[in-house]
């Protein structure tokens, strides 16, 4: 199984000279400017080089691995399957674009992302990076949850690329390119109230799995959100926001979970809370409607929360909550709860640090295999983990991490490691 369908990274000898290429290019970075820069906008460029080991780079259990290895499943390539844990080397130059008028705000990315899997040789891949955005009234939707300035505001992003990487939903190493174009439009309708809507459309395709023996089938999910604020202050909103989202996959009459529809209503407030707290928290209400008959809807209490606080002008904390129903490529669904906390330390002028720790839970549901109901399961996973960034010039900053990630299931539990280094220039 090939995780993408293109790859000049095979041959180890063209790839020491690109890591050559790029050592070469990242000394000298400090004496480049802008690349161009003029009446049409300005474009830059970056290039990053990073180096990582994965204990677990297929994300599942030893014994997972050797059945995966194993099995004469046609649905799984096994003689790619050749260690479960390996060395990363990723090269990812890219070129910034940047354009601002009267009120409108382009920013773009372009680039290409190169891996190599030293052991595992097969799942080495090239993916394209690509975004585009449009925003309106950018200054000040950058600065201020609200401008009374500009009663209309939006923003338009598009992004087109490929995702690779070991999924805990999955429990497999996934590939899937995706496309996402999505609009967000706000009215302040008088100094303090506004109403906005947003959509998006969102496919994903997959490739085979690595190693698991269900179907991979291609997503699509289109959501819609209407929402009504009241506007506190000029930097504080509370709202109210429904969303309506359908789910497809790509086989007819599928018995799946995949295909679904779903809603949810829910109510918060975003802005800065006070000098020191910032960020949006919302709570809600969502009913999951299965196309499937044969299984009932669900319904549960969705959250969403993302907080900053800064202690002082070294020290910051961060706080995220999620707990949201998430379709499976795979044909199942998942309701997950994610908690995650992290400080962020600056040590020197040049040395910052950000350490964290993390909780989750998933719940699965299967549908119905033939007449018989399959039983839902669960899966708890913690992580801790800590990086190091440090600003060695202007345009070059490098950075190092580590993290771990304990999964526990009902037949198993099993630990990762990760352990990463990267450095980045900027011309």
């Amino acid at each position: 199984m090939k995780l993408y369908s293109y790859s000049v990274l095979r041959n180890s000898k063209y790839f020491k000279i690109t890591i050559q290429l790029v050592i070469l290019f990242t000394t000298t970075c400090d004496n480049l400017f802008a690349l161009i820069e003029g009446d049409f906008g300005k474009i830059d460029g970056t290039a990053t080089l990073s180096g990582e080991y994965d204990s677990r780079v297929f994300g599942i259990s030893s014994d997972s691995f050797q059945g995966a290895k194993t099995s004469s499943s046609p649905l799984i390539s096994s003689n790619e399957l050749k260690s479960e844990d390996d060395f990363i080397i990723r090269f990812s130059p890219a070129l910034h674009f940047t354009k601002k008028l009267k009120w409108f705000s382009f920013t773009g990315t372009a680039g290409i992302e190169f891996a190599q899997f030293i052991k595992n040789d097969d799942k080495s891949y090239t993916q394209p990076i690509t975004t585009f955005s449009i925003d309106f009234d950018d200054t000040l939707s950058k600065k201020k949850r609200v401008s009374n300035n500009a009663k209309i505001r939006f923003d338009a992003t598009f992004d087109i690329g490929q995702s690779v990487g070991a999924s805990i939903l999955e429990q497999d190493l996934v590939s899937y390119t995706y496309f996402v174009a999505g609009l967000n439009l706000r009215y302040n309708y008088s100094p303090k109230f506004g109403v906005g809507a947003s959509t998006s459309y969102n496919l994903k395709h997959y490739q085979t799995g690595s190693t698991q023996t269900r179907v991979y089938q291609d997503i699509a999910t289109l959501p819609l959100s209407l929402r009504a604020f009241y506007i506190y202050s000029e930097k504080l909103d509370f709202y109210t926001d429904y969303t309506f989202s359908r789910t497809k996959d790509d086989q007819a009459n599928s018995l799946t979970l995949t295909d679904s529809q779903s809603h949810a209503i829910s109510f918060g407030a975003q802005g800065d809370y006070s000098s020191k707290l910032s960020g949006n928290a919302n709570v809600g209400y969502s009913v999951q409607n299965y196309d499937n008959s044969s299984v009932s809807k669900q319904d549960n209490l969705v959250t969403g929360v993302g907080l900053d606080w800064k202690y002082n002008s070294k020290t910051s904390f961060n706080f995220n909550l999620n707990r949201a129903f998430s379709p499976s490529a795979q044909g199942f669904s998942t309701f997950s709860t994610m908690v995650r906390l992290s400080a962020t330390h600056r040590l020197t002028e040049d040395v910052s640090s950000t350490a964290y720790f993390s909780v989750g839970k998933v719940e699965y549901t299967y549908p119905p295999s033939g007449q018989t109901a399959r039983d839902s399961s669960s899966l708890n996973n913690y992580g801790v983990g800590i990086n190091l960034n440090k600003q060695i010039s202007d345009r070059i900053s490098a950075g190092t991490g580590y993290d771990y990630t304990f999964v526990d299931r009902a037949s198993e539990s099993y630990g990762r490691h990760l352990l990463r280094a990267d450095i980045t220039g900027r011309f």
